[in-house]
């Protein structure tokens, strides 16, 4: 006897073919992987390495070895990453006090090292672009 084999499926489901599920990390909270998303990731990830690299080389920034504000340079990049109040100002403020304490120096640095510039650039992009409530 000949038996037929009928695919199984939900009253409401329209086709035999189920799209796969998303992945989790396609969206973060909710939001949407826009311009201002990938930028602010952009600005969290040069503000972290500026973060490592005074924290490597405390020197660059006139500051002595035990200093405190060597704690807090990674602070800028995290908040930046974790979408906290204020992450574009205090990146704009980290990313161009080299400027403010030493402009002559900063400009000599900015030939090998751009970063700080390219950051500030995205940071007052996300402050100017932000949707205020």
């Amino acid at each position: 006897s000949s038996h037929s084999f009928r695919s199984a499926r939900h009253p409401l489901q329209k086709s035999a073919l189920v799209k796969a599920p998303q992945p989790a990390m396609s969206k973060k909270d909710g939001e949407q992987k826009d311009l201002r998303f990938w930028l602010a990731n952009i600005a969290g990830a040069l503000l972290l390495g500026e973060g490592a690299r005074v924290l490597a080389k405390a020197e660059l920034c006139n500051l002595p070895a035990g200093s405190a504000t060597l704690g807090l340079s990674m602070l800028p990049g995290v908040m930046m990453l974790d979408r906290m109040p204020y992450a574009g100002l205090v990146g704009l403020v980290a990313s161009l006090h080299g400027f403010v304490l030493s402009p002559s120096k900063a400009l000599e640095n900015t030939k090998s090292w751009p970063w700080p510039v390219v950051t500030a650039g995205i940071c007052a992009y996300l402050m100017a672009t932000k949707k205020r409530g």
